[in-house]
């Protein structure tokens, strides 16, 4: 580089999880890479705390666990809740897979995670660049991107690779023309919670945790959104629980609801205010999501530049998978600079083994068998009130119906369900979830 145009051999905007493992694959083959982050430092923005996979992070830093990362605690305990008006069902698996060593999962806060993440990159040799914005590209007459424009004076970075990991917030992607539009509200959810404090003795006994080497992560439905199209969440950190739940943003706009009342009235809930009792706020935040999956998602390369996570919109909302799929997806970006690099051709013809990479993997075949799953979700809201007080229901009466004609226990049973869904109906929900989940 010189004082004049600084240049490099790829950029990348954004420091999270998809952008420091893109510049991790890089300049680990070589090449001289800019990371680019927005805020203060990586993670600085984050209000994330949910699971990280340990597959993806394994397969770019097999000795992750000597380099002690910031972990919360690793998830022994997964699964669902289902509430109902006053009452709580769980449904969770602990030990058999989830005793992998090392565990499959841990959850995490991002705020943590991600300069550890970055430093990763820096190590491998990345070279971070943070408090800076990109606002625009550097173009050939022809279109090929060959630099980004950035807020800093003499702002241009030049660099025949660039990497778009910016965030749900696509608007390079936009600028680039990979997608046209904004997500629409309906592609979008509006996670919300409270990181609460409470001292780890107090979250092992009221969450039936051995110990910190412990930990729960479910997703709660039902009585939780209202019975309208959303989920809740319960994830025990060291000494501090992150609860709270994401709702559709059309959802939150059509039904004028304030996601702050939303999340008070499910901390609120007989079933779960004991397990937060007496804990203090440590913070209340709010992130969206992009829950649109294939259908929404953005044409992934162009001429010089690829796109990656969550503004590529790589999210499964079923299996709450967006941490792993960010972290393959950058790395696979990187894997495909280097490839342009060895080759000297940087067209969407080589930017496009991208894509070829990505279909091989998990990630484009799982968001196309879920393609319809967000839509079914919003055409059958009974999934988030209908069935799970029907569960409650139907338990309790079969746990209260000592000394009680077991006929009669049965035929209530079949009743809690009838009256709130008739058979037939009942039957054409569970084919049509069948069809959403498998692709069909």
């Amino acid at each position: 580089m010189n004082s004049e145009r600084i240049e490099f051999d790829a950029v990348v905007v954004g420091a999270g999880l998809a952008g420091s493992a893109a510049a991790m694959v890089m300049a680990r083959g070589g090449l001289n890479v800019a990371l680019i982050e927005r805020g203060q430092k990586p993670g600085g923005k984050n209000y994330f705390g949910g699971a990280i996979y340990t597959h993806a992070i394994a397969d770019l830093v097999p000795d992750f666990m000597d380099r002690r990362p910031p972990f919360e605690r690793p998830v022994t305990e997964a699964g669902f809740w289902f509430l109902g008006k006053d009452g709580l069902t769980r449904m969770t698996v602990q030990g058999g897979e989830l005793n992998a060593d090392p565990p499959d999962a841990f959850i995490t806060l991002r705020a943590n995670f991600d300069p550890w993440w970055a430093e990763q990159a820096q190590a491998a040799g990345a070279f971070l660049i943070p408090k800076t914005t990109v606002v625009d590209f550097i173009r050939e007459e022809n279109g090929q991107v060959t630099g980004v424009l950035t807020d800093r004076p003499q702002g241009e970075i030049h660099a025949p690779v660039v990497i778009i990991c910016e965030g749900v917030n696509n608007i390079l992607t936009q600028k680039l023309g990979l997608i046209h539009r904004d997500l629409e509200p309906a592609q979008m959810a509006l996670a919300f919670k409270k990181v609460i404090s409470l001292p780890m003795e107090t979250i092992n006994a009221r969450f039936g945790l051995p110990d910190d080497a412990h930990g729960l992560a479910v997703s709660v439905l039902g009585d939780v959104s209202l019975g309208l199209p959303g989920m809740g969440f319960v994830y025990t950190n060291k000494a501090s629980v992150s609860i709270g739940l994401g709702v559709m943003l059309d959802t939150l706009a059509e039904y004028r609801l304030r996601p702050y009342d939303v999340l008070q009235r499910y901390l609120d809930h007989p079933a779960i205010a004991p397990l937060i009792k007496g804990g203090q706020l440590l913070e209340y935040g709010a992130h969206l999501i992009p829950e649109g999956g294939y259908r929404a998602m953005p044409k992934l390369a162009t001429d010089g530049a690829m796109v990656a996570g969550d503004a590529a919109a790589m999210v499964n909302a079923l299996h709450w998978e967006g941490t792993n799929m960010a972290i393959v997806a950058g790395k696979l970006a990187g894997e495909t600079a280097l490839e342009a690099h060895s080759r000297g051709d940087f067209t969407a013809k080589v930017m496009s083994r991208y894509e070829d990479r990505l279909s091989e993997g998990f990630i484009l075949k799982d968001l196309k068998q879920y393609r319809g799953f967000s839509r079914f979700l919003e055409t059958h809201p009974q999934f988030m009130d209908v069935y799970p007080n029907f569960v409650n229901g139907a338990l309790g009466q079969f746990f209260t119906a000592y000394g009680k004609p077991k006929k009669e226990l049965f035929k209530g049973m079949l009743g809690s369900l009838t009256n709130r869904r008739g058979l037939i109906k009942a039957a054409g929900d569970i084919v049509s979830m069948a069809r959403s989940v498998m692709g069909w």
